[in-house]
């Protein structure tokens, strides 16, 4: 569907498998992405001296301007309830495509078209559902061994096929069985698969229970021994706004990681990156945002030397009472951050 889909992303996904010989098989994570990547992340970056703030509600974006208001570095960020000042020598804004909407000042907007083009970026809704089975899906040569489920099938031993699977032929375009893919933490003793599949908005406004029977029957489709299974559990989560709507003319419109504003970045699949909006997606903007930041970090005219200039001025124009367009020095004026109130 060309006038859709953005060729982009197909001719990526098949340059990716056509190069790499090992991109056939495509590993998941051993258990739930909290366990096995947040959770290693945040403790190497405690052992490090950093400090995670959550459920700590971000207020307002500060930022200085020049004389005719055009945004020329970003102070710090007010955050919690009593609107705390936080002062950085540099912020990186990582976020999805409603996040970063929700983030950009419109004074951003006003001066700068990098930041005005992200708001032509759509997104697309879509349903996740999760459904266990008392035997193993995708297990098509043995039936056998698709409904035995006795003994620890644990570390991958669960019938079936273990990788993430694509079909054309069904509303979800991707699929697994966790259980066999990442069994850590999604293996259950005497169960069977447990399927996720990640359904296009077509299936959006429909029922729960709808959405569960349609994916059964589509997975019957796709793997026909599975009719003799039973659905023992499934859950249904709904995202009305996603990934952005890969249609076509849509890079033009994606920013990159750096920006205008020398000390402010951007990270986030969105973002201009070689691959695709997905998790590789993201971690690929992250490695190239840090690139940016580690270029301008040091040395005259660097980030800490911008921000030491930028504080000592601010300092003199306080002392001095005026601020730096000649008038009385008067509290900033800050920008909405964050909508949230948590």
């Amino acid at each position: 569907d060309c006038d859709h889909i953005s060729a982009r992303c197909m001719l990526t996904i098949f340059m990716l498998f056509a190069i790499r010989t090992e991109a056939s098989v495509l590993r998941m994570l051993e258990g739930s992405p909290q366990t096995c990547l947040h959770d290693p992340i945040l403790k190497y970056l405690d052992d490090r001296g950093v400090t995670v703030r959550t459920s700590t509600g971000c207020r307002e974006l500060v930022y200085d301007t020049d004389e005719n208001g055009k945004p020329t570095r970003v102070t710090g960020i007010k955050v919690g309830p009593n609107e705390e000042l936080k002062e950085y020598d540099a912020v990186v804004c990582a976020l999805d495509v409603p996040g970063i909407k929700k983030v950009l000042p419109q004074a951003f907007r006003d001066h700068f078209p990098m930041f005005d083009n992200i708001y032509h970026l759509d997104t697309v809704p879509i349903a996740t559902v999760q459904v266990r089975f008392d035997g193993w899906v995708t297990e098509m040569n043995d039936d056998a061994r698709m409904m035995d489920v006795s003994g620890d099938q644990a570390d991958g031993r669960g019938g079936g096929i273990d990788n993430l699977l694509y079909s054309a032929d069904a509303e979800f375009s991707c699929f697994a069985d966790l259980a066999v893919t990442s069994p850590g933490e999604y293996y259950k003793p005497g169960e069977g698969s447990l399927i996720q599949a990640v359904f296009d908005e077509r299936a959006f406004d429909r029922s729960n229970d709808q959405i569960v029977r349609d994916c059964i029957e589509q997975l019957n489709k796709l793997f026909p021994s599975s009719r003799k299974l039973n659905c023992t559990w499934s859950n249904v989560v709904k995202l009305g706004q996603s990934l952005y709507r890969e249609k076509p003319g849509q890079d033009k419109f994606r920013p990159k990681q750096a920006t205008p504003i020398s000390n402010f970045f951007l990270a986030g699949s969105y973002t201009y990156q070689d691959y695709l909006d997905s998790m590789e997606g993201a971690t690929r903007s992250g490695l190239m945002v840090a690139d940016e930041i580690i270029a301008r970090a040091d040395g005259k005219g660097g980030l800490k030397d911008l921000s030491d200039m930028a504080k000592a001025n601010k300092k003199e124009a306080e002392v001095g009472g005026v601020n730096q367009s000649g008038s009385a020095s008067t509290e900033e004026k800050a920008i909405p951050f964050f909508a949230s109130t948590a």
